[in-house]
């Protein structure tokens, strides 16, 4: 199946997209009573999720894995740092052939700039995922911006991955040659728990580094109860990381 085909079939299975639809057939059918209530609680879901306080405090209970701290560094004595891609942003005409990294890879790979740089590791990036067959690997747009933009090289690149679970065993087969087992992990907070667990599964010692937090403990503003487009955005990327792992669960 086609990259595009999954996007699709996600965006409609899940919220907000899969909530609005439901709604739309609950008022479609509004002359019936079940019809009435599905409306009903379907809008007020999409209202729920719209609001920052009550996602990021779905964040914080999915969000598990705290930030990397300095004193768990050392003891594990990581060999190499791997940063996993988060998409490639196709319409950017202000780049060369109107292609760079998505947001969620560029908060990646700057993290994974700093770390490398505080650790002295060498990085991998892993990461595939192109429409066609003749576009950049974003594991080479990855290394690209590390390399220009952050003045951090890269050491290896994985290009072929296409998800997550594909993420951690082409990583392994690379660098398993050169005996590099124990890591560090870079990708989103929100990501990390599938992400760590099939790396894990893919016979790496992980120790994950989580950024880019969708929930935290700071103290609730004004605005975090006024709806907000983000907030669906990020529904979107919790509900596909519990369906994710429930659903590698199985395949894997």
């Amino acid at each position: 199946m086609s990259i595009v085909a999954i996007y699709v079939i996600k965006l409609l299975l899940l919220p907000p997209t899969s909530l609005a639809m439901l709604a739309l057939a609950g008022l479609l059918l509004g002359k019936r009573k079940r019809g009435k209530n599905m409306a009903i609680v379907c809008l007020a879901l999409l209202w729920l999720l719209s609001l920052p306080i009550v996602v990021k405090q779905w964040a914080l209970l999915w969000e598990r894995i705290p930030p990397l701290s300095a004193d768990a560094v050392q003891p594990f004595k990581p060999q190499a740092l791997v940063v996993i891609g988060g998409g490639i942003e196709y319409s950017a005409p202000e780049y060369p052939e109107q292609v760079t990294l998505h947001v969620r890879t560029l908060l990646r790979v700057r993290y994974a700039a700093k770390l490398a740089g505080e650790l002295g590791l060498p990085i991998l990036a892993s990461g595939g995922g192109t429409l066609e067959p003749d576009d950049i690997p974003e594991a080479e747009l990855m290394a690209q911006t590390l390399d220009n933009e952050f003045k951090t090289p890269v050491a290896w690149q994985e290009p072929r991955s296409s998800n997550t679970a594909e993420n951690a065993r082409f990583s392994r087969e690379l660098l398993k040659q050169f005996g590099i087992n124990k890591i560090v992990l870079v990708t989103q907070a929100y990501h990390m728990p599938r992400a760590a667990l099939e790396f894990r599964k893919a016979g790496f010692e992980v120790l994950p580094a989580p950024t880019a937090f969708i929930g935290h403990a700071g103290e609730t503003r004004l605005l975090d109860w006024l709806p907000s487009p983000s907030s669906w955005a990020n529904s979107f990327l919790l509900a596909h990381e519990m369906i994710g792992m429930w659903w590698y669960r199985i395949r894997y």
